[in-house]
């Protein structure tokens, strides 16, 4: 009898803490809501020339900086000039359009991307410097 008892107390000692353990993770880890869309399917990536690495294409031709300050700096002042320059280093302007279309659909998708906006004026400058 001696052992049924101590097993309980330990079976519901054991329980407790394991609850505590749940609401106290609840605390530190609190659910966050996504700003995904569900809806909304992330397009494929765009095309880069030659294949190269998005760092490459995005920063390095189209000079887009990273986060939404660099990418809004480079839509206030990318030039006809820059977009000749483009034009020499591979970019067609089926590939700038589908980058639009993909930041625009980004924008639509995850309104957590404060970056897609910028860029997807981007895209869209760069086609009418075109």
């Amino acid at each position: 009898m001696f052992k049924s008892v101590l097993l309980s107390a330990v079976l519901l000692s054991v329980s407790v803490a394991s609850f505590a353990e749940i609401q106290i993770s609840e605390k530190v880890r609190p659910t966050i809501k996504s700003l995904v869309n569900p809806n909304i399917d992330r397009l494929a990536i765009p095309p880069t020339p030659n294949n190269m690495s998005l760092p490459a294409f995005g920063q390095g031709i189209i000079g887009w900086g990273t986060g939404p300050d660099g990418a809004e700096k480079r839509l206030n002042n990318i030039s006809k000039e820059d977009v000749e320059k483009l034009k020499t280093q591979d970019v067609t302007l089926e590939m700038v359009q589908t980058w639009q279309k993909f930041y625009e659909n980004e924008t639509q998708r995850n309104e957590g991307n404060p970056t897609a906006p910028f860029r997807a004026q981007l895209m869209k400058k760069i086609t009418g410097l075109w």
